[in-house]
């Protein structure tokens, strides 16, 4: 018997039970679509906002914008349960990244013990965002594309590495992206042969930790103890060494030395120059002043002495954050060595932090120009602008108030020995990492110190007093008079 189809009346009254809304039916239908607008507006304007906002900001506060999201970013990401084993709060985990892009290496808690591999794989990550710049990979990329790089997108690279005006940044982009896979590739390579000779556990990959926190100058290490099973062996302190100053000294440097190579021309800039010879400088007359006046390493061969005086001034005046030896256990003249190092720091368009060797170059040239009574500042038979003059007594000057503001800060707030709270606080703000133990049993507060410390080191202080401050134009109306100095 085949089922009856109903008649048009019954349809009707049916469609009309079914499309008549329930009481409140109404008001719940507009708040599903109320919250949908309001959900698409919350994933679509604001990244418009955001874009359109980054394109108004100057490079200054587009390289300080930059960092902070990087270091919440990584921040986030470490605090998730696939980063980490259960240890460590919100404000260790920020120390941790703002730590790893700064490239300083201090820590508050164990990176073995706390990170997952996949952790440990995000820390390396912001250390390399944080050497090469969170700018280079994109450039990179739009280069790759055939396309060339904007005019915005240059500003901020050049505010990033502190060019001379006359580099062309295609060229200096990809020098700097080849020159930083060739350098941690081998250091890589020959870290995991000594690693693996060693009987270290997952040689391949603590090798490749390693090199590319050596390239950074990040400091950040896979052992409790940063380096000091290694004090001895030659191969790892050579290899950790040579990596840490091919990032410090800077890419100026490494592109000249390519130029130099591939035209069999000397091509050494002045600015290649002065930073060689600070370099070497820094790092004989460190090494032999450590090594007289350290008691501690007084009880070694000659030979073994000289490594760990060496590896210490490399270290500090790199701005890298290994050791060899126990800081704490350092006398006050080394203490003080260490320091004058990590204030000198590294070299522009590098890795590391730190004054800068050019900067102190400048008022170096300055002290003796004034003292012998010349009209201009001649460094190594080189007149240096005026204006670079001034940049480099207002980076210091800016430096040094930082400095002391986290001492007082950290004063405050912490009952530790005030050299050691100095030493914590020249180390974060050079981005250096070395410490006399104390970052582990710092309060909320220091820890948010120290981390404002670490980050104003990376950006620069000068750069941040940039992207705070407007631009002026000199005042026409200023009257031009004398002060007695």
């Amino acid at each position: 018997m085949e089922p009856q189809e109903p008649n048009r009346d019954e349809t009707r009254t049916l469609n009309k039970s079914l499309n008549t809304p329930v009481p409140g039916g109404r008001r719940w239908r507009r708040a599903i679509v109320g919250a949908g607008r309001i959900a698409t507006w919350a994933v679509l304007v604001p990244p418009r906002a955001g874009l359109r906002a980054w394109a108004g900001m100057r490079p200054a506060q587009q390289v300080v914008v930059g960092f902070a999201a990087y270091s919440l970013v990584g921040a986030l990401v470490l605090w998730t349960p696939l980063s980490q084993r259960g240890a460590g709060g919100f404000v260790d985990h920020l120390f941790t990244s703002v730590s790893a892009v700064s490239t300083t290496g201090l820590t508050t808690i164990s990176v073995p013990d706390t990170y997952t591999l996949f952790g440990e794989l995000v820390i390396l990550a912001l250390m390399q965002i944080g050497g090469i710049g969170f700018m280079t990979l994109s450039s990179m990329l739009v280069l790759a594309r055939g396309r060339n790089l904007g005019r915005a997108d240059e500003g901020i690279l050049r505010a990033g590495f502190s060019v001379p005006h006359y580099f062309v940044m295609q060229h200096f982009l990809v020098h700097v992206v080849t020159f930083t896979l060739l350098c941690e590739t081998v250091g890589a390579l020959l870290l995991w042969w000594r690693f693996a000779a060693a009987g270290v556990a997952q040689p391949l990959w603590s090798a490749v930790f390693h090199s590319v926190s050596a390239f950074a100058t990040a400091g950040f290490s896979l052992n409790n103890n940063s380096l000091e099973a290694f004090a001895g062996d030659w191969v790892v302190n050579i290899v950790v060494g040579a990596l840490c100053y091919a990032g410090a000294i800077g890419f100026i440097v490494a592109q000249d030395l390519w130029y130099t190579i591939k035209l069999r021309e000397r091509m050494l800039t002045f600015t290649s120059k002065v930073i060689l010879v600070m370099t070497a400088a820094v790092f004989v007359l460190g090494t032999a002043k450590i090594c007289l006046l350290e008691p501690s390493l007084s009880h070694l061969p000659l030979s073994e002495r000289l490594l760990a005086g060496a590896f210490q001034i490399m270290t500090a005046s790199t701005t890298a954050g290994f050791n060899t030896v126990p800081i704490g256990n350092l006398g006050t003249p080394a203490i003080l060595i260490l320091m004058t190092c990590m204030l000198i720091g590294a070299s522009p368009s590098g890795t590391g932090g730190g004054i800068k060797t050019t900067s102190v170059s400048a008022i170096l040239g300055n002290l003796l120009s004034v003292v012998r009574g010349r009209r201009t500042v001649v460094w190594m038979a080189h007149e240096i602008p005026m204006v670079r003059v001034l940049s480099a007594f207002a980076a210091t000057s800016v430096y040094l108030v930082g400095l002391g503001g986290g001492v007082m800060a950290l004063s405050i707030t912490e009952r530790a020995p005030f050299l050691s709270l100095v030493f914590e606080a020249a180390s974060a703000i050079g981005t250096v990492g070395l410490s006399m133990g104390i970052t582990g049993d710092l309060t909320t507060p220091g820890k948010l110190i120290v981390t404002a410390l670490m980050f104003a080191g990376r950006c620069g202080p000068l750069t941040i007093g940039l992207a705070l401050l407007r631009p002026e134009v000199d005042p026409a109306s200023a009257a031009s008079d004398d002060l007695a100095v």
